[in-house]
């Protein structure tokens, strides 16, 4: 698999962390941030948002230009990596999902810090999980599911995820699918006795702070309403809701019209493509560099933690 980044791209970032927001599994600090920048300029062109943008739709990009990407409405990201970003007087694209900014919370999230909080490491976490799965009514799919499961197969386009992570989502999104895997996790999160509003408060941005992002001449973006991890799996009509919920949104909140995406946990197909050509979107970004026949709702990204590894070794 060829992963040149001689090509114009973004950079992918979701997760930051500091003394407030946790050091979960892939989160960085704002000095790694810095170092990524860094480390970009000197060999790429690092473009404000709107100018990357004018470039795509042109089809000017050079092969060095690239852009800052960020994933998911997370309040870690206003708080930690803006301030980094307005030091390099650089501009990004923020990708929101909607239902989180108009007082909905969303379980991927949540999950994600019940897993880092309440567990000394991933792996215990792992365990828990797969012994929880076991003790359910789901044991016998999963255990069919898992027949035909490759860890080298699976997931091959993110290198950074170990075989246990590639495991895990792949029970989550394959064999287990959204409903049972919530099922699983709330047994869970039950036995802690967590107060989900409190547990949560702390996750994402509200309307004014992604509003403030647009005032100050950002990118704000589709990214779906709810995050679905397999949004292809949903039939064309649950897509189109979960994207035309997410651009009715962001439009009535910023009073402008998005015009970019990026393909949650890179899942898309040819409905997506349509109901985002629909919605007169003019670029989108994938989440991996894997070369492929290149649309403007495809751009590739290359994720923090494939750089932060180059810039290690």
């Amino acid at each position: 698999m060829k992963t040149s980044n001689t090509r114009p791209h973004g950079i992918m970032f979701h997760h930051f962390y500091d003394e407030k927001h946790i050091k979960g599994q892939g989160a960085i600090s704002q000095d790694d941030l810095a170092q990524i920048i860094e480390h970009y300029q000197q060999n790429h062109h690092l473009l404000h948002a709107r100018e990357w943008l004018e470039k795509a739709v042109q089809g000017s990009l050079s092969t060095n230009d690239v852009c800052l990407t960020f994933d998911d409405a997370l309040l870690c990201q206003y708080e930690i990596a803006l301030p980094v970003l307005e030091s390099f007087d650089l501009s990004a694209f923020w990708f929101v999902y909607s239902s989180v900014i108009t007082g909905g919370t969303e379980n991927l999230e949540i999950y994600r810090k019940f897993r880092t909080v309440c567990f000394d490491n991933i792996d215990d976490f792992y365990e828990s999980f797969f012994q929880t799965v076991a003790s359910s009514k789901y044991q016998k799919t999963v255990e069919e599911s898992l027949k035909d499961f490759s860890a080298d197969e699976y997931l091959s386009q993110f290198p950074f995820y170990t075989n246990e992570d590639k495991r895990f989502r792949f029970v989550r999104d394959i064999a287990l699918g959204v409903k049972a895997y919530n099922e699983i996790q709330n047994v869970m999160i039950r036995e802690w006795k967590i107060d989900i509003p409190s547990f949560s408060s702390d996750l994402w941005m509200n309307k004014q702070q992604v509003f403030e992002l647009h005032s100050k001449n950002h990118i704000v973006g589709l990214h779906s309403h709810t995050h679905p991890t397999a949004l292809a799996s949903l039939a064309a009509k649950g897509q189109r809701n979960e994207y035309e919920t997410n651009y009715d949104t962001l439009n009535q909140l910023l009073n402008s019209a998005s015009v970019t995406m990026s393909h949650p946990c890179n899942s898309y197909n040819n409905d997506t493509i349509e109901i985002l050509n629909d919605l007169e979107i003019k670029i989108g970004f994938r989440s991996n560099m894997k070369e492929h026949p290149l649309t403007n709702l495809e751009f590739p990204r290359e994720d923090h933690a494939n750089i932060m590894e180059r810039i290690a070794a």
